[in-house]
């Protein structure tokens, strides 16, 4: 009887963390195209973004200090390739509209801003920017402690890179 019992209890469990995976997420694109043809992944040390001789407001560096990485995907845009390009934006698109995903910013047909969490405890920011000529980029920035308020800081830091040494690498492109 204590058998069937613990057999149950298993099975329960397994039922329950197998039911719990989300194989539409992000993490999950990013982890399945990361090592396709056309794209590329980066995680961006967190040191690397803020050049040497940027000064930091004290808001700022805690906003800073509040991201604990920060993961890139780029797909590069090739004319030979538009109907791929077509489908893997709407991939994105679909992810992005699980309930999940709240808006920040709206960046028009540039792309948009969303977060998971609350505004007070954001989890991960997700940054999705497309350029017909470049392609596209989804940047997750995880987080401990960030707020709605924090991330304001950066992205107003982020909209001034071309005055300030911050460095972007490939994504300054898409903010131009």
């Amino acid at each position: 009887m204590k058998t069937l019992q613990s057999i149950v209890v298993v099975l329960f469990l397994f039922l329950g963390m197998t039911s719990c995976s989300d194989k539409n997420s992000l993490h999950n694109y990013i982890l399945n195209n990361a090592e396709k043809i056309g794209f590329s992944s980066s995680t961006i040390p967190i040191g690397s973004l803020k050049g040497e001789s940027l000064q930091l407001t004290e808001k700022q560096q805690e906003a800073f200090d509040a991201i604990q990485r920060v993961n890139v995907l780029l797909y590069k845009y090739d004319p030979n390739k538009e109907e791929e390009y077509s489908v893997e934006k709407k991939k994105i698109a679909s992810i992005l509209k699980q309930k999940k995903y709240e808006e920040l910013i709206d960046l028009g047909n540039k792309g948009t801003i969303k977060y998971i969490g609350e505004e007070e405890e954001i989890d991960e920011i997700i940054i999705f920017v497309s350029n017909k000529e470049l392609g596209f980029a989804i940047t997750r920035i995880v987080g401990d402690d960030m707020t709605l308020t924090k991330f304001m800081e950066l992205y107003q830091l982020v909209s001034q890179s071309d005055q300030m040494q911050l460095d972007l690498g490939g994504l300054s492109s898409y903010f131009k």
